[in-house]
């Protein structure tokens, strides 16, 4: 029976990417916006060495560009340099955005870094006390793009210890990019207890055990489309090889999208009660982030705010011609009170989606079988999956984006469920607008 092992998983590192966000004025956060990347790789070395694991596995793109930045690579030499003197080994494959692995790297790295072959599996031993307690499997990219099915030649020769399989891919097996493959594909390699991927930027727990199958996301988001909490994944391995997993967040910044829908929301007449509402909602988000913090020891320093303001109301009647001046107000208006301590609030945009409202009439209308026709078709559309895809067609194929935003064209867009709602019910809305518009 192999001992107890520990280790982290993490991927999509991207040193040398900065984040996306519009230059705050306060000097403070933006050291902390600046340094955010590089805080979270230093929070997930001291996890390393307070959990006192065994190995860190990174499962692609430590790097975000095949040239390695020479401030990149110097500081990751320098992190894992201080894991060798605890002891602690990293096994990392490169991904679509630092190919060739080692070849590229601007310094010599010291000897607890094992970097896995771009021509052919590799299967690394680990040992401790001179035991063998894991084997680790990898294949770094060559190239930007890999449609090599790699995982065929992951082949562990049997379960007598802990076999982890390293992947850079977008588990799926039509993507010719990023390794095609799929969760099933995955499943015929008996002897791997678990899947260490990497490429997608959400933590996603594909399959908790038998193999264990697990991306942990990047560790830290980089613009609005990494939203939430990132961080690492820390596994315990018992003698019997079964695993203890915990998402650990570890970046100090985030990214979130704060919408308001003002139909839900208490009547709003001007723009004062409208900034009352924005002050109500940021102080419920930062009341929350500080219960985040007490429970993390990894504390989130800052949340860089996309706010959407939509919704049928009065305040559009204020709105509609000046939109651009009363936003930049607002946001103003936020930075004042949200930009005072940490954890910083950053409102670092601020869009107005608003309509005239909906007058009495147009309830009464909508008991109208015209209205109850109009809801029965959504709602059908909404269930129905080939009037769904009739739908996207009519939308045009600016909206057949793939679901992977490295995958998609910058010219074509993603629609998920989400999005597809609301179009439907601003669709509806404005059908009623132009309803009653010709009902006078």
């Amino acid at each position: 029976m192999a001992e107890k092992i520990k280790f982290i998983h993490t991927a999509d590192i991207h040193l040398g990417q900065n984040l996306s966000y519009n230059q705050p004025e306060n000097k403070k956060l933006k050291q902390i916006l600046q340094q955010a990347a590089k805080k979270a790789l230093q929070n997930l070395v001291d996890l390393a060495i307070k959990e006192e694991v065994d190995f860190i596995l990174i499962a692609g793109d430590l790097y975000d560009q095949a040239a390695r930045s020479i401030k990149a690579s110097r500081f990751f030499l320098k992190q894992a340099k201080y894991l060798e003197q605890k002891n602690i080994k990293i096994y990392i494959i490169s991904g679509n955005h630092d190919p060739a692995g080692v070849e590229k790297e601007v310094f010599s790295l010291p000897a607890n870094v094992f970097y896995f072959s771009s021509t052919e599996v590799e299967i690394k031993n680990y040992y401790k006390n001179s035991k063998l307690k894991a084997r680790i499997l990898g294949q770094s990219y060559q190239q930007k793009f890999e449609a090599r099915k790699m995982y065929q030649n992951y082949n562990a020769p049997d379960q007598s210890v802990f076999n982890i399989a390293l992947l850079h891919t977008a588990l799926n097996k039509n993507n010719k990019r990023y390794v095609p493959t799929n969760k099933t594909e995955l499943l015929t390699k008996k002897n791997i207890n678990y899947w260490a991927l990497g490429h997608l930027h959400q933590y996603q727990k594909i399959k908790k055990e038998n193999p264990a199958i697990f991306f942990p996301g990047t560790l830290q988001a980089h613009n609005i489309r990494e939203e939430g909490v990132k961080g690492a994944i820390l596994v315990e391995v018992d003698q019997n090889l079964k695993i203890k997993e915990q998402f650990i967040s570890l970046a100090p910044v985030i990214f979130q999208k704060l919408e308001i829908e003002l139909e839900k929301e208490k009547k709003i007449e001007n723009l004062s009660d409208l900034q009352i509402l924005l002050a109500e909602k940021t102080e419920s988000l930062s009341k929350n982030l500080k219960i985040k913090n007490q429970n993390n020891k990894y504390q989130i320093k800052a949340v860089i705010l996309r706010i959407l303001i939509k919704g049928r109301s009065e305040i559009n009647n204020y709105l509609e011609n000046n939109r651009a001046e009363i936003a930049a107000t607002l946001k103003d208006y936020l930075k004042n009170r949200c930009l005072e301590k940490e954890p910083y609030l950053y409102p670092n945009s601020l869009y107005l989606k608003t309509a005239p409202a909906l007058d009495s009439l147009a309830a009464e209308l909508e008991n109208n079988p015209i209205y109850q026709h109009l809801d029965d078709l959504i709602n059908r559309i909404k269930t129905d999956p080939d009037l769904e895809a009739e739908l996207l067609a009519e939308w045009g194929e600016i909206w057949n984006g793939s679901s992977d935003s490295e995958n998609r064209s910058n010219f074509k867009f993603y629609p998920d469920q989400k999005i597809i709602r609301e179009i439907l019910r601003e669709a509806k809305n404005n059908i009623i607008s132009e309803l009653l518009e010709g009902a006078d």
